[in-house]
């Protein structure tokens, strides 16, 4: 008797270790269907994904439950216009092309210091002593607060990262309420100064700066130092993990991108291609809609697979292997439409500077075994220990 092997679920454990197996069957077999908890649906195709980013009428980001009467923290992320024309308008001041790269100096002096350390280091930690520390130091310059603690800023970083999906499902926030409360107070604190004692940084010139409906709210001041923390550095730290990542599981592609620089780009745009730093995420349908041969109801909640369209055989060609010359890499891993990214260049920036001063000194890169490194966590693990064979010097 042949027995039928059951459809693989998003909440086998098997999925949480790699998920690509899973997303390559939803693509081949059930591309928009339901997920099987709390009403929520899946989209997985390239196609499909790009349809959904660029159409927030109908896919809206506001998708989590709301509580009557209570006032809520703004949100960039998760509204629609014009409330998130008006904060992305607010946070894009941080992130245009001027000031990323005015940055460079600063992030290449921090980088090549913590490289230093890291390579002296006999069980070297590329998210503790790299990946994680670079961007939080430039996000704490950009806030006024380059002597906090950023091991805090790391704790309140990754609960809200972890909490954002539970939170989104069931409108239930108690799990950060103490992160909340102590993030709140820190900035709070950090805002009453700034206004009494202005500084020359960008939380500086929000606090100050007049708009046509006059100035920012404490509630959209708190929002902007949230999400500047916790997007400014989580998308970074995922991207300098994955490439270390894909470098380690493809020595050819390593050896290539030491011996010609100038290929990093285009290996760090395969690495958001081949490892998405954020895997998914959440829109909210505000019509009955068809898609991918499929109708969605009404206020129903879609899980969005970024991770699954950037492996997706009709958008990409052998989209299950590392390559240099894809050429027009589409790739979704930092959304698209209005709510692309706004930190993404900043994120490429980051990790080229420090991929460039860490790869001449290095020949292999190995990852430790055994370990619990929850590789495919948004925004990346939390530690990953790695062996790094070093390169002999030049005559």
């Amino acid at each position: 008797m042949t027995s039928t092997k059951p459809a693989p679920t998003l909440f086998d454990p098997a999925v949480a270790n790699d998920p690509y197996p899973f997303y390559a069957y939803l693509r081949r077999e059930a591309p928009v269907a339901p997920l099987g908890l709390m009403d929520l649906w899946g989209i997985a195709r390239h196609e499909d994904v790009l349809r959904v980013l660029r159409d927030p009428e109908t896919f809206s980001s506001v998708v989590g439950q709301r509580v009557p009467g209570m006032e809520e923290l703004p949100s960039m992320l998760f509204n629609d216009p014009p409330i998130h024309t008006r904060l992305r308008g607010l946070i894009a001041k941080a992130f245009t092309p001027r000031v990323v790269e005015l940055q460079r100096e600063s992030i290449a002096a921090r980088a090549r210091e913590l490289i230093d350390a890291m390579l002296a280091k006999p069980d070297p930690d590329i998210v503790l002593d790299l990946a994680y520390p670079l961007p939080v130091m430039v996000i704490a310059h950009m806030l006024g607060v380059a002597d906090g603690d950023h091991a805090t800023f790391k704790r309140w970083s990754d609960a809200i990262i972890e909490n954002v999906a539970p939170i989104l499902l069931t409108g239930d926030d108690s799990a950060l309420s103490g992160v909340n409360q102590e993030f709140d107070a820190y900035f709070s604190k950090r805002l009453a100064k700034l206004r009494r004692e202005p500084e020359e940084n960008l939380l500086s010139e929000l606090v100050h700066v007049e708009t046509d409906e006059g100035k920012l709210t404490e509630l959209e001041l708190l929002m902007f130092c949230r999400l500047l923390l916790v997007a400014g550095n989580e998308t970074t730290t995922g991207l300098i993990v994955n490439a270390t990542r894909a470098f380690s599981e493809h020595p050819d592609v390593l050896a290539r991108v030491r011996a010609d620089l100038s290929l990093l780009p285009a290996a760090l745009e395969e690495a958001l291609r081949y490892y998405a730093p954020f895997p998914a995420t959440f829109r909210r349908t505000t019509r009955d809609v068809e898609i991918g041969g499929a109708t969605i109801p009404k206020d129903t909640r879609v899980l969005v697979f970024l991770a699954s369209a950037n492996r997706d055989e009709r958008a990409f060609e052998k989209p299950d292997e590392f390559r240099l010359d894809r050429g027009t890499n589409r790739h979704v891993a930092f959304g698209m439409g209005i709510h692309y990214c706004v930190g993404a260049p900043l994120a490429r920036l980051e990790a080229e500077v420090a991929l460039r001063d860490l790869l001449p000194r290095i020949s292999a890169v190995s990852i430790s075994p055994d370990q619990d490194a929850a590789l495919l966590r948004p925004g990346g693990p939390k530690s990953l220990r790695v062996g790094f064979s070093m390169a002999r010097a030049s005559a």
